[in-house]
């Protein structure tokens, strides 16, 4: 049975429902994706977000986010981003998520595959990090289930994209994780955000997919930050039970 799985990511929204980020409403930006979400065809077994909720790391939006996110919450697993606050997440969508030391995971079993959310941020910066103890916690999951096709999602991609200024932010203990992955060939898919653009990036012994953001896009290959034109947007993923998949995104237009 193919399990469909959606992406999100990067919402950067705030308690100010009109609030702007470089010009542009995060929240209109967003319940048009949702729309666009609800009507995606076949059922849906679980809708990931990636990180950067809050942009404000406020509770309130937070609290406003799982309103309407009511109709999701049974199928709901989240990750932080760099913007978010831990402990407003841990208190807003506490059932939602599990908790590693400090830090916010999932893993989570859908015919044949598992799902395992990681938490790359570091407190108070723009740049990830895994950390080694949850390097150790992973290497754990994923030994103790060799037989499964495995898929991570995690804000920060271990890779370079190409822009001079996100690269300078990414995962600083890329080459443990992958150090990690290389032993563990069941991986097939590392899903990420954090660079509010689309790419597919082969060349390691797992696919890394980046996903738009819900809200504001950013130009790929720029040397600083510039705001691209191109719509918000989610990923599709469905997961074949013999770990083969397919993937698209669909762009939203507000």
């Amino acid at each position: 049975m193919t399990v469909r799985v959606l992406q999100l990511t990067d919402l950067h929204l705030m308690a100010d429902p009109l609030a702007e980020l470089k010009g542009i409403c995060t929240r209109t930006r967003f319940d048009a994706v949702m729309r666009a979400a609800s009507e995606v065809v076949g059922p849906v077994e679980r809708l990931i977000i990636t990180g950067d909720l809050a942009h404000d790391e406020k509770h309130e939006t937070y609290s406003a986010l799982r309103n309407q996110l009511q109709s999701w919450l049974p199928k709901l697993r989240i990750i932080p981003g760099n913007h978010d606050d831990r402990r407003a997440i841990r208190q807003t969508f506490g059932e939602r998520i599990q908790v590693d030391s400090d830090r916010i995971v999932f893993v989570d079993a859908v015919a044949g595959w598992t799902l395992i959310g990681l938490d790359s941020q570091v407190t108070g910066e723009l740049r990830g990090e895994l950390g080694s103890a949850q390097l150790h916690w992973l290497e754990l999951q994923l030994t103790s289930r060799s037989d499964q096709s495995i898929a991570l999602f995690v804000h920060h991609p271990p890779v370079l994209i190409g822009s001079l200024w996100i690269d300078a932010i990414r995962m600083d203990d890329a080459d443990s994780l992958w150090s990690l992955l290389d032993r563990h060939k069941q991986v097939r898919i590392v899903c990420c955000g954090h660079i509010h653009q689309e790419q597919t990036i082969v060349g390691h012994s797992a696919i890394v997919l980046t996903t738009p953001s819900t809200g504001v896009q950013f130009q790929p290959e720029s040397e600083s930050l510039v705001v691209d034109s191109v719509w918000p947007g989610f990923r599709v993923l469905d997961l074949e039970p013999d770990g083969t998949f397919r993937t698209h995104v669909i762009r939203v237009s507000v």
